[in-house]
């Protein structure tokens, strides 16, 4: 008996430890019970000690992470990507986003929150606190008695040492110590830019994104429409109506932590809601709606109700709410009716449009999974993409004669950003993958700067950076095409309006093209490093943390 309670208390506090199947058992038992207590969600083989202090209001745990005996964990919003873990007495605090792999040493202190003291007139306690949040990347170490004040963001594979208080952005491959810390070196042994261009780079993302920031209420107002009946949002003046005005300006918003002006959090979830049929669960669009002759919802044939699955549903996530309804149209799937569809989809000339059908599919067996409480996975999905992806390009479907590889490449996009991205799975080939869409970019059909548009540019980066998540493969080449676009995208903003969605059409911005060209220059900045510099990170359809631990 004492030598079981001996082998507790040291899994207790290594957790690393706990292997056997009575261990695992009686910890799947204590979960359970912290979900009754709590709002939790634990990946396989997590690992929570009883003895550690929980007063949460939302714990996501990634496969294999863990949290020690004595950590605290406190009105907290935390995500943990897989692989991490929170040792003994540490304490995690307010709003906290992990991403893979990262790891927080003994009584090291993360605060995602702080206290008001605007008024002088207030006693500092009584004034409302502040959360920004703090986000760390993927394979983070943070040293034993660190403190990460709220703000802050962390890059990928960067060391916090010991004792170090950060108070400030910390670049990804970055060793930072001492009060208030400072970057002691990079990790990287062959970076490419020469140490004048780095501080340029930073120098110009860091202003552009406080101008982003310092404009961003004018330009939300300068979309926002209101009449004697209502108030909403038009993606482009006189442009016709459209449901996803409303999400672009949503998620424009969030990414600077905000809400957008002209309409209050609750009119807008109000509003999104509405767009929902109950019967199916689908959203078609009330001014552009699908012919009634032709419509088959049970197979999500019409587009606009597929995109509207994504923009209105993670909007609703960004301002704390979910669709009313489930995905009635993608639970009643079976295997056999997902595969005889996926088999008739045009893969042979229009792969886009096949990538757009499974970004659907798949978000709804998402938000199903989350909101809903359903027990139907996407392991057939996976199953299928794994037998069909063309091993000699690392994408699905082929390429055309009138337009290479756009259809494949864009279509990749659209379907690994609601498989692969969404649920945090590696891609089968990634370092063929990146040969294809390489070679993809650098077509002057599409990549020309008279060519340029958010879609194309969008489909290119968000699969290199994909891959990149796997693979240094081609790395430099990456960097340089994310640069050569870096440069060009931030010298045609057009203050207080934003960008248009045609790169060179600057007279016609509208918040889509805004929103996405945004999210584009986030994961160019990403690839090279630097986007903490931009001082925003996309929310929404485009955020780049995976959104469901399978």
């Amino acid at each position: 008996m004492e030598q079981k309670q001996s082998n507790q208390h040291e899994i207790d506090y290594m957790p690393w430890l706990a292997k056997t199947d009575e261990q695992k058992k009686e910890q799947l038992q204590f979960q359970a019970r912290m979900s009754e207590a709590y709002t939790c969600s634990f990946g396989t083989d997590c690992f929570v000690s009883p003895r550690a202090l929980f007063f949460p209001d939302d714990i996501q745990m990634g496969d294999r992470s863990y949290i020690a005996a004595g950590a605290i964990i406190r009105n907290t919003s935390l995500v943990m990507g897989a692989d991490c873990s929170i040792n003994a007495y540490a304490i995690v605090t307010g709003k906290v986003t992990m991403g893979d792999g990262v790891r927080i040493a003994t009584h090291a202190n993360i605060y995602g929150f702080n206290h008001g003291y605007a008024s002088t007139e207030q006693p500092i306690f009584k004034q409302p606190l502040t959360t920004k949040g703090i986000r760390i990347g993927d394979d983070v170490w943070i040293g034993a008695n660190a403190v990460i004040l709220d703000g802050v963001q962390i890059g990928s594979h960067s060391i916090i040492a010991a004792g170090a208080i950060v108070t400030k952005d910390v670049p990804s491959y970055s060793i930072v110590g001492g009060n208030p810390a400072k970057v002691i070196r990079s990790r990287l042994t062959n970076d490419l830019r020469t140490p004048q261009e780095k501080p340029k780079l930073e120098q110009q993302l860091q202003a552009f994104g406080s101008k982003v920031k310092e404009q961003l209420e004018p330009l939300l107002r300068h979309y926002a429409v209101s009449t004697s009946e209502e108030r909403y949002f038009q993606d482009r003046l006189g442009f016709k109506r459209t449901v996803r005005a409303y999400c672009d300006a949503v998620e424009i918003a969030a990414m600077f932590d905000s809400l957008p002006p002209h309409m209050t959090k609750e009119e807008l979830i109000a509003t999104l809601q509405s767009f929902q049929n109950a019967q199916t669960g689908l959203l078609p669009d009330p001014w552009s709606p699908p012919d009634a002759d032709r419509d088959e919802p049970h197979l999500l044939s019409d587009h606009l109700s597929r995109y509207h699955l994504l923009a209105v549903g993670y909007a609703l996530e960004v301002l704390g709410a979910s669709l009313l309804h489930p995905v009635h149209a993608v639970e009643q799937f079976t295997t056999e009716q997902l595969y005889k569809q996926l088999e008739a989809l045009p893969w042979e000339n229009g792969a886009w449009g096949c990538g757009d059908w499974i970004d659907c599919y798949a978000t709804g067996l998402y938000l199903n999974l989350k909101h809903f409480g359903s027990e139907k996975r996407p392991d057939d999905l996976f199953g299928w993409l794994q037998t069909h992806i063309v091993r000699t390009s690392g994408l699905w479907g082929s390429p055309t004669k009138e337009e290479g590889w756009l259809q494949p490449v864009n279509g990749f996009y659209r379907l690994t950003r609601a498989t692969y991205a969404q649920f945090d799975q590696p891609l089968p080939y990634p370092d063929i993958t990146i040969d294809t869409v390489l070679a993809h970019s650098r077509n002057p059909q599409f990549f020309r700067d008279d060519q340029l548009n958010a879609c194309n540019v969008l489909d290119v980066i968000h699969p290199l950076w994909l891959c990149m998540k796997q693979t240094d493969y081609r790395k430099e080449e990456i960097v340089e095409w994310a640069k050569t676009h870096i440069d060009k995208l931030i010298s045609l903003w057009v203050d207080n309006r934003g960008f248009s969605f045609q790169i060179k059409q600057q007279a016609e911005t509208g918040l889509q093209g805004t929103e996405m060209w945004l999210s584009i220059l986030f994961l160019l900045a990403d690839v090279c490093g630097v986007s903490h510099s931009l001082g925003y990170r996309p929310k929404g359809v485009h955020r780049i943390e995976s959104a469901y631990q399978l």
